[in-house]
């Protein structure tokens, strides 16, 4: 898939006007130029960056959106945990500045030159959130919902997150074809309700998902 037909498919699947589109334009190019002086993705990602990355974390803005109206609306809080280059957080960020959905979001990146790119994309987008430069495991600030992409396995990736989750935390993590492997070690551990989402084949035909866990507790 070339690139401008990657650019068109994500258009189409995510309904995205003409503004946001060259914003997400911008971004790429920043991401494209940041890399050449710092590994901030895999360099044989670049020529994907709009269906391996751009379409993988902006398919998780639907599922917020659905979670935020069964809250009647109420103001969610969100971490990105690993948020890297900014996938899922600020793409999600950067597609609501259109879509109006009621969250704050907050970025947690342990890299100083990944924060530094994540604040400078921030301030030029003039977006509104929060960037952190710690670990995960390190915060006590609580959040509703926990998103993060390609971060840790789940069960290595709940341990992190156990100073930031609340009792009723919904975690929306994108997983690859090797879902059911995780989810097996997973329920070694916790007690928990999963969603499984699957991706649209036109942007991933590899099996990948979105697993969607609520009502998480430890076992003894």
């Amino acid at each position: 898939m070339k690139i401008n037909s990657e650019k068109n498919t994500f258009s189409k699947l995510f309904d995205v006007s003409r503004e946001t589109l060259t914003k997400l334009i911008q971004y790429e190019l920043k991401i494209i130029s940041f890399n050449e002086k710092s590994n901030i993705i895999g360099k044989s990602t670049i020529p994907h960056i709009w269906k391996r990355h751009f379409a993988d974390s902006a398919k998780i803005l639907s599922l917020l959106t659905t979670i935020v109206k069964k809250k009647e609306n109420r103001k969610l809080t969100i971490c990105d945990v690993g948020s890297g280059a900014g996938f899922p957080g600020l793409v999600i960020l950067i597609l609501n500045q259109e879509k109006k959905v009621n969250f704050h979001m907050t970025l947690v990146e342990s890299n100083k030159k990944k924060c530094s790119f994540l604040k400078d994309l921030i301030k030029c987008f003039k977006i509104k959130a929060e960037v952190i430069n710690d670990r995960a495991e390190n915060l006590n600030e609580k959040f509703d919902i926990v998103i993060a992409r390609a971060v840790a396995p789940l069960s290595k990736f709940l341990v992190f997150c156990r100073n930031i989750k609340k009792d009723k935390t919904i975690y929306i993590l994108p997983k690859g074809a090797n879902f059911q492997s995780e989810l097996l070690q997973l329920k070694k551990q916790w007690y928990y309700d999963v969603n499984i989402v699957r991706n649209n084949k036109e942007i991933d035909k590899s099996g990948g998902v979105t697993i969607i866990l609520s009502n998480l507790k430890k076992k003894k």
